[in-house]
C-alpha cells in the first residue's frame, strides 16, 4: 500500500462502535517490512474522519484491491 515492496495489511471492522452513536465502522492499516508486520507507521480511519456519514455506515465492510 505504500509502495516500499513489502505486502502491508488493511483490516476491515464494520462493526466497531456498534451500539454507539456513531456505529460508523473502521479501517486499519498496518505496514510490512523485511521482518514483518509493523506497529510504526500503523494508521486507522474511520467513516467520520474521512467525512462518510457516521451512523451505519459500515466502512471497512468490503476491503477490495
Amino acid at each position: 500500500m505504500n509502495g516500499d515492496g513489502y505486502p502491508d495489511i488493511a483490516v476491515g471492522a464494520p462493526g466497531e462502535d456498534i451500539g454507539t452513536v456513531t456505529d460508523a465502522g473502521a479501517v486499519w492499516l498496518l505496514p510490512a517490512g523485511g521482518d514483518g508486520l509493523l506497529a510504526g507507521g500503523s494508521r486507522s480511519y474511520g467513516a467520520v474522519a474521512l467525512g462518510a456519514a457516521a451512523h451505519g455506515a459500515r466502512f471497512g465492510a468490503v476491503i477490495d484491491e
